[in-house]
């Protein structure tokens, strides 16, 4: 048996201890965002700019004009969650497609906890946001240029079903960092015109940048019990108190802050 065929029988014994799959979709790994350190590339016209939703990474595999799969970050399906069910009945205008996006809770700025407690609850206010097209007919279109992906998308969803948007995008980056910053937002993203989508890889192609803050928080009260921070991690909820660095005001909020994992003792 040769190397490359010993290679191939090795991915797919591979394959199958992942939960990348199901029998009608397979996850792709996404593509990802580099740290933008310097502000003043802001204004590069080779970028253009999206606003950072503030929701969780989800790949939605459409057949047959219906969702069959919502895969998350790392691969787990998520279409079967209370909240996320939904998804199973939008009637797509396409008939086949994978799509790169963020599902969100409300408005998109209340922020991952708050998605996910929506979805894990039935009726919960939860959107998809779309902002890439990977595949198209059974046809991979991560090597077409970004502008092309984006053409091809816009055209494809319309009109938009219920529960569904296409992230807006500009050329203006200094503006749209000051209007969505001002707003609360988490940041923005920007993704070169001319890059080819790399699944699993993060790219200095597309960059993101998020205000830096820092607060000095009072622990008012919670729990030490961890809970589940979206698919990778851990968290604790607590109870803050802080002065509004804009406003002055006294604020009070219930938290989950994040914390490092636990190692198995050796």
């Amino acid at each position: 048996m040769g190397a490359r065929q010993r290679s191939t029988r090795a991915l797919a014994a591979f394959d199958r201890l992942l939960p990348w799959q199901t029998e009608t979709a397979v996850f792709i790994p996404p593509m990802l965002a580099t740290r933008l350190e310097d502000p003043r590339r802001l204004a590069d016209p080779r970028y253009i700019a999206e606003p950072k939703l503030d929701g969780q990474r989800v790949q939605l595999h459409v057949r047959g004009h219906r969702t069959v799969s919502a895969f998350s970050r790392l691969g787990w399906e998520l279409i079967g969650l209370p909240g996320l069910v939904w998804l199973r009945d939008v009637r797509w205008p396409i008939a086949s497609a994978v799509l790169d996006g963020e599902a969100v809770a409300g408005d998109g700025s209340e922020g991952i906890q708050a998605v996910f407690e929506a979805r894990n609850r039935h009726g919960s206010p939860m959107a998809f946001t779309a902002f890439d097209l990977l595949e198209l007919d059974g046809r991979s279109v991560m090597g077409e240029p970004w502008t092309v992906r984006r053409n091809l998308l816009e055209d494809l969803l319309e009109p938009l079903p219920p529960g569904i948007s296409l992230v807006p995008v500009t050329d203006d980056a200094p503006a749209l960092w000051d209007a969505w910053a001002s707003m609360g937002g988490e940041g923005i993203v920007l993704k070169e015109r001319t890059s080819l989508y790399h699944p699993g890889v993060r790219s200095p192609a597309w960059l993101k940048l998020k205000p830096k803050l820092s607060l000095d928080a009072v622990v008012t009260g919670g729990s030490a019990e961890r809970i589940r921070w979206s698919d990778w991690g851990e968290a604790v909820m607590l109870e803050l108190r802080y002065t509004h660095p804009r406003t002055g005001a006294d604020v009070e909020i219930r938290q989950a802050v994040r914390v490092p994992a636990i190692s198995p003792s050796i």
